[in-house]
């Protein structure tokens, strides 16, 4: 009689033994869960996320932010109309000079004049690309606006310029060609370094990089002009230049942006800006 106890007890203990290690088994294999990851894993359920916790959301933030700023890109000319330009002379964009051909902006003739965005800018990133014929000049200017002179009290809208000319062919800029008046120059203030420019008839990719008083241009994916607004060093410079009779020249904290009609076959495209 103690033994069929004993092997009662002896099988129905092998009988637990088995239920439990079943029973842990399938749930090993539903759910497994890993304290130092931020996910439950199932192998018959999608991964889903636990709570989080507002550090580990600002860590989220971060580490996105790179394709977050990707959406915030805004089209200034995407190939496909004007909207957001007007001439400098109406609150129209012009109906000579400038027209749209195959996709680029192109300045084609006298007569069109200055465009210029319809909205201000203050911190940004623009980029562009530009294409330039023989001997062709043009420019870039940004943070523009009404600036009125100390000597005579009358107004101009100005800007600082990002230059763009033909270096290799333009008669007063062939034999500097890393001068203060060549393209990515900051106009007559700062000339570039280690500049990489293509010849006319080639594309050249254009950035500027605003924010606070710091302004970058960069060419061809290199940094070629790095400046601060208002510094000593800034005003030293504007002092020796035709800009010397402006208030504050190249000082504003926002402005618009404007393509010059400089009577040149001038080729733009792609030209974006983000808000920083």
């Amino acid at each position: 009689m103690n033994f069929k106890k004993n092997s009662f007890l002896s099988l129905s203990l092998v009988f637990l033994t088995m239920c439990l290690l079943s029973g842990f088994s399938k749930a090993a294999g539903w759910i497994s869960y890993n304290k130092n990851e931020n996910v439950i894993a199932s192998e018959n359920k999608p991964i889903v996320n636990r709570t989080t916790s507002p550090s580990e959301i600002l860590t989220a933030e971060k580490t996105f932010a790179p394709n977050a700023t990707a959406a915030k890109w805004e089209w200034l000319f995407d190939g496909k109309n004007t909207d957001q330009w007007i001439s400098v002379k109406s609150g129209k964009f012009p109906a000579t000079g400038w027209v749209i051909e195959k996709g680029t902006l192109v300045m084609a003739g006298k007569g069109g004049g200055d465009i210029i965005t319809r909205e201000k800018y203050s911190n940004f990133e623009l980029e562009f690309e530009f294409n330039l014929t023989p001997k062709a000049n043009s420019g870039l200017k940004y943070f523009v606006g009404n600036v009125q002179s100390k000597q005579t009290g009358k107004t101009a809208l100005n800007g600082p310029e990002y230059q763009i000319i033909d270096d290799y062919n333009h008669p007063e800029i062939k034999e500097n060609r890393n001068g203060a008046g060549s393209t990515a120059a900051l106009y007559l203030i700062y000339e570039p370094q280690n500049k990489k420019l293509l010849p006319a008839g080639q594309w050249n990719q254009a950035r500027i990089i605003a924010k606070g008083k710091h302004v970058e241009h960069w060419l061809n994916g290199v940094k070629v002009v790095s400046y601060e607004k208002g510094t000593p060093d800034f005003r030293k410079r504007v002092a020796t230049t035709k800009f010397k009779d402006y208030d504050n020249y190249g000082e504003a904290e926002s402005g618009k942006i404007l393509l010059t009609d400089h009577g040149d076959k001038v080729y733009f495209r792609n030209i974006k800006i983000m808000r920083l």
